[in-house]
């Protein structure tokens, strides 16, 4: 008997938590794999912008780091470096702008995150059900045979205990994912923050490296939402009484 038909003994609520473990375990995989390569890419422009502001500029790796901002949309930071430079608001402005930027974004990195979560509460109570329909079938056995069927009075204990424990395992495994994943994404939400607050610091040496570089004119003249955004902002800082 293989793997698979043992488990279906486990009674009807093993239809549901099967399919549940499959998705449980695809979600946690890919979220590794996505907040991984989040993870390195905020953590290496990061690092970049905490040695330009103890140490000399460096226009060079500031510029390198310019241009890998631009190599990818699906990193944070990337989005927000672009947003930045591209923008040419000052002050409490640019942090607002870079607030409301990282906060949008950060929203991403708990995608399908409800999914462990709802494997978490769901596959105990699913396992519960299975041990409490187990149970009456062994109760309905006795009922019409006594206790003359033993065979199939155990029967239906056994597919309860599978049920059960199937639930337990897929809940354990997914809080194990949910616990770690989370872990990973409070760690990148605050190497966010500091990333943001070191641009906002090091906004006009940034800035002048980025614009003095002939090779990044085209990046800057097809960032059309970024120019909407900024444009509004003066609009709005024009149309201010003084």
């Amino acid at each position: 008997m293989n793997a698979f038909a043992y488990l279906m003994k486990g009674g009807p609520v093993m239809y549901i938590l099967l399919p549940m473990s499959a998705v449980a375990l695809a979600v946690g995989f890919e979220r590794l794999v996505v907040l991984r390569q989040e993870k390195v890419q905020t953590e290496k422009v990061l690092a970049v912008l905490r040695k330009n502001v103890k140490e000399k500029l460096d226009p060079k790796a500031v510029l390198n780091m310019v241009k890998d901002s631009y190599k990818s949309d699906s990193f944070i930071v990337n989005k927000i470096l672009r947003l930045f430079v591209e923008s040419d608001l000052e002050g409490e402005r640019l942090e607002y702008l870079i607030e409301a930027e990282a906060v949008l974004e950060e929203k991403k990195l708990k995608e399908r995150m409800w999914i462990l979560d709802t494997a978490i509460t769901m596959a105990p109570l699913l396992g519960l059900l299975g041990t409490i329909i187990g149970i009456v079938a062994s109760f309905h056995v006795m009922s019409i045979s006594g206790l003359g069927k033993p065979t199939q009075i155990t029967g239906g204990v056994a597919e309860a205990l599978i049920a059960t424990a199937t639930g337990l395992v897929i809940a354990i495994v997914s809080l194990g994912f949910y616990n770690f994943l989370h872990k990973w994404i409070s760690g990148i939400k605050s190497s966010l923050e500091s990333a943001a607050r070191l641009i906002t610091i090091l906004h006009q040496p940034i800035r002048d490296t980025y614009r003095q570089s002939p090779e990044m004119v085209d990046s800057l003249a097809s960032a059309p939402v970024a120019k909407g955004v900024q444009g509004a902002f003066r609009a709005e800082k024009s149309s201010s009484p003084a």
